[in-house]
């Protein structure tokens, strides 16, 4: 995320978030800022949303989902030019390639080439080029994508 965007959109959407999470709660305790419980409902699960998506995309952006694809794509880069160092110098380049994705593939993670980033470099080496196989990571690291 924009470094820039991110100061304005974190707090904005912490006050945001909070404050329907608050109107929605404290309708339930006898304090009425909404007009009836379909609206109160309504601000808790809008609030709870706000906060949830929020957060997803904070953890995302810390360590997690496709920051660790980074690091996993050049510890395979590693890997596979170490495993095979006479394959630099060749012809044969494919070699590196195909251990890459091959190790990529070992930690849970699948070629997928149809990010803009990755069609402009079709690399093995391109971090853009994979998405995790599992559900979740898979859905939260895609969704990160669409900001690249």
């Amino acid at each position: 995320m924009n470094q820039d965007l991110a100061v304005f959109i974190v707090p904005f959407a912490v006050v945001i978030g909070g404050g329907l999470v608050a109107v929605g709660g404290l309708y339930f305790i006898n304090i009425r800022f909404v007009n009836n419980a379909g609206l109160a409902v309504a601000s808790l699960v809008g609030g709870a949303a706000i906060l949830g998506v929020l957060e997803i995309i904070l953890a995302g952006s810390a360590t997690a989902f496709f920051k660790a694809q980074q690091v996993q794509t050049s510890l395979c880069e590693l890997q596979g030019e170490s495993a095979h160092p006479e394959a630099r110098r060749s012809a044969d380049r494919d070699i590196i390639h195909k251990a890459i994705v091959a190790c990529m593939n070992d930690t849970g993670y699948e070629w997928f080439a149809e990010h803009h980033q990755c069609k402009s470099a079709t690399v093995a080496t391109n971090p853009y080029c994979y998405l995790p196989a599992s559900g979740f990571d898979r859905a939260v690291t895609a969704f990160q994508l669409r900001f690249e």
